[in-house]
């Protein structure tokens, strides 16, 4: 794939990025619930296990495969470009900073409500940021009916305090739609609003070492998802809800690279950078994959975590061993990515990644 001419004050180091970068690239409703007692919780934040992949609708909720669709009109960043990286991440991450959720809803008689357009708005553009920063299509949008099945799961998980991708009728404020909404969705406890997407990216804890939530947020084919916020009140704790079995096209459709990665290759704002790092490629065997890192001329120490298929793309993730504190200066990271087995194919991969300071 050619590459774009990078303008650079120093030549060299504008043909060692370039090389870099070229080599990484290849050619209904339910009962009335009686009121449930308050309850207190002082639990840290609980990301709860991805869920499985299970398109039957008696299941999951309502699936569509898209045979043929355009994927046109999202969000895109150039990632070689700081000053396009700084100014995409002021005008589509930030702006869910503090945005309150509008929540109209009840714990106590089993009423999930709704949050406002506008703080939906705010969570789809993170959404669609991460999605744009990794080079997929980044053009997901929200369906009504995932949004409300995604609430009532929410409610579930808030009355009730804990994570589940099968509630069943013993759970407080128990409905068809909300266990539907906790099997299709990435799920979190005591966290709510964009810091729940971040939380997914992230992908923290034992269980997410080969990171299934931020694959579900990234895959390439998902075209709509759904939403459920609660936010913390007296005596309930914040959920989240991430409906990411959505809409989907047959076809992978175009991807700024024929893989993607998080961290992305290019320059990404130091704060988006977590502990655990993951390059994905739809049918590629990373079983006898490697991975090493370099930073100005130095092996960067890493650990390589086991790999695991079946959500979404398949992925080879590791935990370099490096400050993620903000940087004084940017800092180029070189990545290789070796025995990568597609097709019956060896491939290698290289490329660059920058972190810098968008504030």
């Amino acid at each position: 794939m050619p590459m774009k001419r990078l303008r650079l004050v120093v030549p060299l180091l504008l043909l060692c990025l370039s090389l870099l970068f070229a080599l990484g690239r290849m050619g209904g409703g339910a009962l009335p619930i009686p009121r449930v007692a308050e309850r207190t919780t002082s639990a840290p934040p609980r990301l709860g296990q991805a869920p499985q992949f299970v398109p039957d609708e008696s299941l999951a909720g309502p699936f569509a495969i898209v045979s043929s669709v355009s994927r046109e009109g999202g969000l895109s960043v150039d990632t070689l470009h700081k000053d396009q990286a700084l100014a995409f991440f002021h005008a589509y991450y930030r702006p869910c900073e503090d945005m309150p959720t509008g929540w109209t809803g009840n714990h106590a008689t089993c009423d999930e409500g709704s949050t406002s357009d506008a703080f939906r708005t705010a969570v789809l553009q993170r959404i669609n940021y991460f999605r744009a920063m990794a080079g997929v299509p980044a053009d997901i949008v929200f369906d009504d009916e995932l949004n409300q099945k995604a609430q009532k799961a929410a409610l579930m998980i808030s009355v009730n305090g804990r994570l589940s991708h099968a509630p069943d009728e013993s759970w407080q404020c128990y409905s068809l739609e909300g266990a539907q909404g906790a099997r299709s969705s990435n799920l979190y406890l005591e966290v709510h609003s964009c810091v729940a997407i971040d939380g997914f990216m992230q992908d923290a804890g034992s269980g997410n070492e080969h990171v299934p939530h931020r694959r579900w947020l990234l895959n390439p084919r998902t075209m709509t998802m759904g939403i459920g916020d609660i936010p913390p009140t007296p005596g309930y704790p914040a959920a989240s809800v991430l409906w990411v079995f959505g809409a989907a096209s047959a076809e992978r459709p175009q991807t700024r690279d024929n893989f993607f990665a998080w961290p992305p290759p290019g320059y990404v704002p130091y704060v988006v950078v977590y502990p655990r790092w993951s390059f994905s490629y739809d049918g590629a065997d990373f079983s006898q994959a490697s991975v090493a890192m370099s930073y100005e001329g130095r092996e960067v120490p890493l650990t390589l975590l086991p790999v695991a298929d079946g959500y979404g793309e398949n992925t080879i993730v590791w935990e370099p061993h490096i400050s993620l504190e903000r940087p004084a200066a940017d800092q180029w990271y070189t990545v290789r990515v070796r025995d990568v087995v597609i097709g019956g194919i060896v491939y290698q991969f290289t490329y660059v990644v920058i972190l810098f300071d968008p504030y």
